[in-house]
């Protein structure tokens, strides 16, 4: 039994999302003073259809924005309402740090493998939208970056995932999934990630050949899901941008958020254009995941859950400075029993300090 109209209910999540991306670009088009940018905007996108499949994560897009590097984080009045909370977070408020705030806005859709089924297949990955915003804190220097985001959004119907999905598969002109009515139930989803990034060796000039390594590792807690993970990425190419490699959408994925300032590494103003190729690992002990393990409370479809998930993804990166447009593969492991194997994926992501 709902208490409000469903039709209520689904217009305030309408004007959620348009409030969302309003924000987003108020934060981008406000002016920062002397800083170096007015800060990154960022694009996700990752479908399966770019490897010919489409079941399991099937689409997930993520818009961000990050601040220009700030000294403390009271130096932006975006801040403003939290800083009594950061004020006691250990470590953020550390001057030898960058500082950046981060705001993003994403939605993920997940099938099962069998979507001509109307009925719930039974061991198969649920039906199940995610559509959320996330806040987070960024604190880093030239050799390492920290991140502490929240995510608070909705799974099930009022993320919209069928409405999503059917946009695209007519566009395309493709059959739409006969199985949503078994979607996951609406519930509120809170997640709270971190996640520290190394990068070695460290660099003062960065111009010419060069490569580099970026390890990194850190953990979720929320009731949509909640890990261990550890991993990294090795990349090689000329004229590498100054930032943190390309992770693919992910809880504490923010947009891009370059070394700037006195601490980047120096570049002649006649070197501009860049490219490197990677590959990166990430590796997550999962005690629990919603899109598996079902709603909280009340009854759900559910599946089976490994415990151990892999990613490997291969790619290539063009860049001008800090600009830059990447494209990778990402291969991941079983994630729940019944799969029948691995997943493969495309991933596109446009990132622009501007």
């Amino acid at each position: 039994m709902r208490c409000v109209p469903a039709q209520f209910t689904r217009r305030g999540v309408k004007l959620v999302i348009l409030l969302c991306f309003f924000g987003l670009s108020t934060f981008a088009a406000q002016p920062t003073g002397d800083s170096v940018t007015k800060g990154t905007l960022s694009l996700y996108f990752e479908n399966d259809l770019f490897t010919g499949t489409d079941r399991y994560y099937t689409n997930g897009v993520q818009f961000g924005w990050t601040s220009p590097d700030l000294e403390k984080y009271s130096d932006t009045p975006y801040a403003s309402p939290l800083l009594p909370l950061i004020r006691f977070i250990p470590y953020v408020n550390n001057p030898d740090f960058q500082k950046n705030l981060a705001f993003t806005f994403g939605q993920h859709i997940y099938t099962p493998d069998n979507t001509e089924a109307f009925e719930v297949v039974e061991g198969d990955r649920p039906y199940a939208g995610w559509l959320y915003v996330g806040f987070g804190l960024v604190w880093k220097n030239a050799v390492v970056r920290n991140s502490l985001v929240v995510n608070v959004g909705v799974v099930g119907s009022w993320a919209y995932g069928e409405e999503a999905q059917r946009v695209v598969h007519e566009a395309r002109g493709l059959d739409v999934p006969n199985g949503w009515d078994n979607q996951l139930h609406n519930e509120l989803g809170v997640l709270a990630v971190y996640e520290r990034s190394w990068r070695w060796p460290k660099r003062e000039y960065r111009a010419g050949p060069a490569w580099d390594f970026l390890p990194h590792m850190g953990g979720a807690v929320g009731n949509v899901q909640t890990y261990a993970n550890l991993g990294g990425e090795f990349r090689a190419g000329i004229n590498l941008p100054d930032d943190f490699g390309t992770p693919t959408i992910g809880p504490s994925s923010t947009t891009s958020t370059p070394v700037e300032g006195a601490q980047q590494a120096a570049r002649p103003d006649s070197i501009d254009l860049g490219f490197y190729v990677f590959a990166r690992a990430d590796g997550r002990a999962v005690a629990h995941s919603i899109f598996l393990d079902g709603n909280t409370f009340g009854e759900s479809p559910s599946a089976d859950r490994k415990i151990l998930v892999g990613d490997l993804s291969v790619g290539a990166s063009l860049n001008y400075r800090n600009t830059k447009v990447t494209y990778a593969v990402v291969y991941r492991t079983e994630e729940f029993e019944a799969q029948k194997e691995g997943q493969l994926f495309g991933s596109v992501s446009v990132t622009f300090p501007f």
